[in-house]
C-alpha cells in the first residue's frame, strides 16, 4: 500500500515536472528567435566588435535566464511535491530571476541604443 503511494506521488512529480519544462521552453523558443539582431555598423572604428560582443552577451544572458527559469520550475515544483516550503519559496526567487534576466537581455540593444541616441550618438 505504501509502496504504491510513493510510486504514484513520484509519477505525478515527474509528469508535473515534464509539463512544467514543456510548457517553459514553448514560450522561449519563440521569444529568443524574436529577439532584433541588427546588423553591424561600421561607422566608427571598433563599433564591430563592440556589435559583436553585445551579440554574444545577449544570447548568453537569454541562455542563463532560460538556465534560471528551468531551475526554477523544478525546484518550485520538487518543493512543493515534496512539502518543502524553503526549497518552494527559493524556487520562485530563481523563477522571478529568470524573468527578470530575459527581460533585461531582450531590452538590452533597445536600452544601448537609447542611452546612445540621448548622449547626442
Amino acid at each position: 500500500m505504501n509502496r504504491s503511494r510513493t510510486r504514484s506521488r513520484r509519477r505525478r512529480l515527474l509528469t508535473s515536472i515534464a509539463a512544467m519544462m514543456a510548457v517553459w521552453l514553448a514560450p522561449a523558443v519563440v521569444f529568443a528567435s524574436a529577439v532584433p539582431n541588427p546588423p553591424a555598423d561600421a561607422s566608427a572604428p571598433g563599433a564591430v566588435l563592440v556589435v559583436q560582443v553585445i551579440g554574444w552577451l545577449k544570447w548568453a544572458g537569454l541562455a542563463a535566464a532560460l538556465a534560471g527559469l528551468l531551475m526554477g520550475a523544478i525546484t518550485t515544483g520538487v518543493g512543493h511535491f515534496g512539502s518543502k516550503h524553503s526549497a518552494s519559496a527559493a524556487g520562485r526567487k530563481w523563477l522571478l530571476g529568470g524573468m527578470g534576466a530575459a527581460i533585461l537581455s531582450g531590452l538590452a540593444w533597445t536600452i544601448a541604443t537609447t542611452l546612445y541616441s540621448a548622449t547626442g550618438g
